[in-house]
């Protein structure tokens, strides 16, 4: 930015008040009314390079009053424009407003400022005198380009990755197709995320962004080609035991385990609170990582979703090394194996009979693989909330996802879909990848992958 210092001996305090203000306001009413700007070729109002400021100072009776006068008043000299309607895109500047016509030619409507010079004419040994500042911005032009042509980039960006668009899109239902199993679900998915690649740059950035997601998607669809259960041998029996040691409770006599005893006594209010507290198990922690994205920054939003698919894929891995069938299935069919078992709502049945729902039902019914129960990844979800929950600088926000953890893990035990060994292990799963992301974003490597890839959302 240059700065251009006008003094003019008729700009005494009071009248400046009036003048240039109402300067200003003609200047904005002439352009309102389609007076075109043309730039007096007088010396006072004669434009000068960006890369260097001009201070001309004029003592009392050294010039006319027109001088300053056609400064302030430049964009009025200029015969009327024709009736008919042109195209003027607008840019905001912090000095002014830029305007653009189908000719493109540039018309920049400069911010005056009026300032007391007293010090600096004690220091001239001059009278007080009033000054006028005139900023004139550096390099808008190019801003101004692009801006103008952000019609066009939709379409160029598109042209340019339209490759990668149909290669993705081929690998993407060759998976779900012949490999994964494809359903409504994974069309809808890829649609919206087509739509949002194609509409706009904003759009496109966020569908990149919740690749991360994308990316957990098709690892959870693809454990069905590998069941658990044949890869290592199902713990029912010893699980069960070890609970009821660790957290039994003992009632008429009788030790059972927390699962078996809120079978017994459950109660309608927490029946529709577990149950919609379970339905947001995702969702919340989904749409806290999008707040981050849209509201903080963009280091912050990926810190949550690797945070996230990390936590999935040690959770997974455990799922391969324990598999483990959850209470519900102790209560139907005892200590033995059945491989053939569906899932089952367990306690959000009663849910369903509340509320006249049958969204747990349909849920449950198909889950392919049951014997994955530990760790519960319902109990990790809400816990990465609580370990960026910092990073909102909310503390209302924070104490909300400690009770919202909370809430879930209560409702993972009461529905018996898990033991407390089981919400544990899912905290544990939670902490585990959070530490592990930290310790490998630290790796100059990965780190500028990471911010590689900051940059493209």
């Amino acid at each position: 930015m240059s700065n251009m210092r006008y003094y003019n001996p008729l700009y005494t305090r009071k009248w400046t008040k009036i003048f240039v203000p109402m300067s200003t306001f003609f200047t904005q009413l002439g352009t309102q009314l389609g007076f075109q700007t043309n730039t007096t070729k007088d010396d006072s109002t004669a434009s000068l390079p960006n890369e260097y400021s001009t201070k001309s100072s004029y003592v009392n009776g050294s010039s006319s009053s027109s001088s300053s006068l056609s400064t302030l008043f430049s964009t009025l000299t200029s015969p009327f424009r024709p009736r008919y309607k042109t195209f003027i895109s607008y840019k905001k500047h912090p000095n002014g407003i830029i305007k653009q016509d189908n000719n493109h030619l540039i018309y920049h409507q400069l911010d005056i400022h009026r300032i007391n010079d007293e010090n600096n004419n004690e220091k001239n040994n001059n009278t007080n005198q009033n000054s006028i500042t005139i900023n004139i911005p550096t390099n808008y032009s190019n801003d101004l380009l692009i801006n103008t042509d952000n019609k066009y980039s939709n379409f160029l960006s598109l042209k340019e990755n339209i490759l990668w668009i149909i290669l993705a899109s081929f690998l993407y239902f060759l998976w779900f197709i012949f490999i994964a199993g494809i359903s409504i679900v994974h069309i809808l998915i890829y649609l919206i995320l087509l739509v949002s690649f194609i509409i706009s740059e904003p759009t496109r950035r966020l569908a990149l962004a919740v690749l991360i997601y994308l990316t957990y998607l098709l690892l959870y669809d693809a454990l069905h080609l590998i069941p658990n259960y044949t890869v290592s041998s199902i713990h029912i029996e010893d699980i069960y035991l070890i609970e009821k040691k660790l957290f039994g409770i003992v009632k008429n006599g009788h030790m059972m385990t927390l699962n078996e005893y809120f079978q017994e006594n459950h109660i309608p209010f927490l029946d529709v609170f577990t149950g919609i507290c379970y339905l947001n198990w995702i969702p919340i922690p989904i749409a806290y990582s999008l707040y981050l994205y849209r509201y903080k920054s963009k280091r912050d939003y990926m810190d949550f979703a690797f945070t996230f698919l990390l936590t999935n894929i040690v959770g997974f891995v455990i799922y391969y090394i324990v598999p483990a069938a959850p209470p519900w299935y102790v209560e139907l069919y005892g200590f033995e194996f059945n491989i053939k078992v569906p899932g089952n709502p367990a306690g959000f049945i009663h849910f369903d009979q509340i509320t006249g729902l049958k969204v747990f039902s349909s849920m449950y019914s198909k889950n392919a693989n049951v014997f994955a129960a530990i760790p519960s990844l319902h109990a990790a979800y809400p816990l990465i909330t609580v370990l960026y929950g910092s990073l909102s600088k909310k503390l209302w926000l924070h104490i909300t996802f400690v009770l919202f953890t909370l809430s879930i893990w209560f409702s993972a035990v009461y529905s018996r879909h898990h033991y407390v060994i089981d919400v544990l292990a899912g905290g544990m799963c939670a902490i585990t990848a959070y530490i592990l992301y930290r310790l490998l974003s630290r790796i100059p490597t990965i780190n500028r992958l990471i911010v590689a890839y900051s940059k493209l959302i």
